[in-house]
């Protein structure tokens, strides 16, 4: 006979703190859906959401961001419970693999269950949820188990807990990545406010590891190649300019290490000549513009007298684009 320990909270769940409003999205037009979606009852159990969604829609992908959209638009994020982490583990025995599984559903099972009645939850019980419909719909999915960056604090500081969970879903033969954790709304001042983000819905394959790393390399290798360190190592991504053209050109590390007299110089491609560009410290009260050079579609951004041991927070038309250390 073997036992289980589960601890649901097993991970510091993150979410973005940026005002989650977009430049241009990638996302493909699902405005008839969401249109649909929006007419439906807040469903107190999940079947029952999954019957109407494959009542009304015949598509997979359809389907699939009907039950993205529900879940983002209907599931509060539970700050209570983030702040505190109660009443989440549990254990069972079992004497063989086939019983350590379908105890394992029926714990998933009880999770989604009580989302569904009280509305709220983490990231793990709209990851559970989410996959839960796809299975009832007959399509495949996965909750993927990762680690994700909120702050300046954490580049180069590794973990060796996963702080999230995500979804894939696999549509047309090809999988692609949800989040409808941060896709439900954001965190500013202590409250969560609900605002559905289209962006992470379909996350565009080259920028998937700039905000989500998943522990299983099966997951990494599907979607490009990154290590641990590479990832941590980066800067912190504000959603706004990930949903836009902008590319960061240089640097690359989201630690920028100066010597005295050093100015900070950054490179972007695709940065509007009208776009409003302003940079701060942390805890800094006032931001500051930088001097902008731009040239045949490369935009170089100088910042003067540095401030160094510190943090580095750049804004684009006064929303969070990019975060650094400075050493």
């Amino acid at each position: 006979m073997f036992s289980l320990i589960i601890n649901i909270y097993y991970m510091k769940q993150f979410i973005y703190f940026f005002l989650l409003i977009s430049y241009t999205t990638f996302s493909q037009n699902f405005d008839k859906v969401d249109k649909i979606v929006l007419e439906y009852p807040r469903f107190s159990k999940i079947e029952n959401l999954a019957l109407r969604i494959d009542t009304d829609f015949s598509k997979d992908e359809e389907k699939v961001r009907a039950a993205f959209f529900w879940l983002a638009k209907n599931i509060r994020y539970d700050l209570n419970q983030y702040y505190n982490p109660k009443g989440r583990s549990f254990k069972f025995s079992y004497s063989n693999e086939i019983e350590k599984e379908q105890k394992l559903e029926a714990a998933k099972n009880k999770i989604i269950d009580k989302t569904f009645k009280t509305k709220k939850g983490l990231c793990e019980e709209y990851a559970q949820s989410f996959k839960k419909v796809c299975s009832l719909l007959n399509i495949e999915a996965a909750v993927i188990k990762g680690y994700t960056r909120n702050s300046p604090y954490d580049i180069g500081r590794f973990v060796s807990e996963t702080n999230h969970a995500w979804n894939a879903v696999k549509l047309n033969d090809k999988w692609i990545i949800l989040d409808p954790t941060w896709s439900a709304g954001y965190l500013m001042n202590g409250k969560w406010t609900r605002k559905f983000n289209p962006y992470f819905y379909n996350i565009p394959k080259d920028k998937i590891f700039k905000t989500h790393l998943p522990e299983e390399s099966i997951w990494i290798l599907r979607f490009g190649r990154i290590t641990k360190k590479e990832f941590y190592n980066q800067p912190i991504y504000g959603q706004e300019f990930l949903a836009s053209t902008i590319e960061l050109i240089s640097p690359k590390n989201g630690i920028i290490k100066i010597k005295k007299g050093e100015n900070i110089v950054l490179k972007f491609k695709n940065l509007s000549e009208k776009a409003s560009m302003l940079y701060n410290y942390k805890n800094h009260n006032y931001a500051k513009r930088p001097i902008l050079k731009s040239e045949n579609n490369i935009t170089t951004l100088t910042i003067l007298n540095p401030l160094r041991n510190s943090e580095l927070f750049l804004f684009i038309n006064n929303r969070t684009a990019l975060q650094f250390k400075i050493e």
